[in-house]
């Protein structure tokens, strides 16, 4: 059963390779934003559906940017005005064919890997998406990497065999003896398609005629979810898209890294290896300026360091050392306190093109003061307590001693 005596004829169900149909106008419907929606008799555009987005096209020239379904009819979103199109009037509709063909291939190529799920690890498929830019499949079971590697080359061995995929409507009574897989119980003609050897579900989308023309199904990603795993999945054509741009990157990788594209995670760990040794020399020189601005200072009054970038724990212990002694009437600048007689002890880890990382105590008085005049003046990030608050800026080091002076100085 195709279509619902007072719908639209489904001829995508039983058409999935056409690609323009005639039909005519039942009704006009205004639809808002520029668009008038349309009840045809008959159509091949497939509708925002289990699971799957919306096919995508033109009747009569305008662009159709939506289809729905509700109770049976089919609402086509046109970009229109009322007058342009008439209830009554024989259209022709073309819908955009790489779109469809897309989502035919990643559409089969789910079942195949759901089908696989079920019958080889006991998993069930639990939610599926099929949008233009994503593709997820969420099964029940929490799949290792040697289960999902080998999910993939079974998946990719049904591809090869190029098997018939077929799609048509049972009754209830043709259904007994059949298992299926399916998300909710049927008391009406149910649309199956069936995978000889592989999967039988019931579906509603278009899909293609043979398994060939999915030509790859890759996993790109796996996560946890729900007790589950969450799948993206890539089939035919985006698949392609991905594995080339992939390519692009290792080739890129390799030409910048001068490695064999075989030898990139070796070199990539080499240069991990000496990024964190010059990042900790550079917080070691940082901590050793610090210690050098802390041993001169004097005891009374507000110290104010900035300095280069170093660890968090080193920034904090510093504070609280500052704050023991907060004075010091010396010149601002790197890696010497500042300003007499405000309270404040901080310390600004960073530079002024990044912006700095800020530890702060206010001793007598309330260090969440700072943090608020930080965030209200130069849009600071943080928090912490009456004690001590910290944060990060983005701003000079003028800037900051500017705002702090004129809200806290003598």
């Amino acid at each position: 059963m195709t279509n619902n005596t007072d719908g639209t004829e489904k001829l995508y169900d039983s058409r999935p390779y056409d690609k323009t149909f005639k039909a005519r106008i039942k009704k006009v419907i205004p639809a808002g934003d520029g668009a008038m929606s349309l009840i045809l008799d008959r159509t091949v555009f497939f509708p925002e559906e289990g699971g799957q987005t919306s096919d995508t096209g033109t009747i009569e020239g305008y662009q159709v940017r939506h289809v729905s379904i509700k109770d049976g009819i089919i609402y086509h979103e046109v970009l229109c005005n009322a007058d342009d199109l008439h209830e009554g009037d024989e259209v022709e509709g073309r819908i955009d064919w790489d779109h469809r063909f897309s989502n035919m291939q990643n559409h089969t190529g789910e079942h195949i890997l759901s089908g696989l799920l079920h019958s080889e690890w006991g998993s069930e498929n639990v939610g599926f998406h099929l949008s233009d830019n994503t593709v997820t499949l969420d099964t029940s079971k929490l799949l290792k990497d040697e289960e999902l590697c080998e999910l993939e080359r079974k998946a990719n061995e049904i591809v090869y065999l190029d098997i018939p995929v077929e799609c048509r409507y049972y009754s209830p009574d043709e259904l007994d003896g059949i298992a299926y897989r399916s998300k909710k119980e049927f008391d009406e003609d149910v649309r199956l398609v069936t995978i000889p050897g592989v999967d039988i579900c019931a579906c509603c989308a278009p899909h293609v005629g043979r398994t060939g023309e999915i030509g790859i199904i890759k996993v790109i990603r796996a996560i946890k979810y729900k007790g589950g795993t969450r799948l993206t999945i890539l089939s035919g054509r985006r698949a392609y898209e991905y594995l080339t741009s992939q390519q692009r990157t290792v080739e890129e990788l390799s030409h910048k890294l001068s490695e064999n594209p075989d030898n990139l995670p070796a070199a990539v760990d080499r240069l991990m290896n000496d990024i964190e040794g010059y990042r900790l020399e550079k917080l070691n020189a940082g901590k050793e300026r610090l210690d050098r601005a802390i041993a001169g200072m004097e005891s009374g009054g507000s110290s104010i360091i900035f300095t280069s970038e170093i660890d968090n724990n080193v920034q904090r212990r510093a504070v609280n050392t500052i704050t023991g002694i907060c004075g010091g009437a010396q010149k601002a600048g790197e890696g010497t306190p500042a300003h007499e007689g405000w309270g404040i002890c901080a310390i600004f880890a960073g530079d002024d093109e990044r912006g700095y990382k800020y530890i702060v105590s206010f001793p007598g008085r309330d260090a969440r003061e700072v943090s608020k005049v930080m965030q209200e003046k130069l849009g600071a990030r943080g928090g912490g307590s009456a004690e001590m608050v910290q944060g990060s800026v983005t701003a000079k080091e003028k800037e900051i001693m500017e705002i702090l002076k004129g809200s806290f100085g003598d």
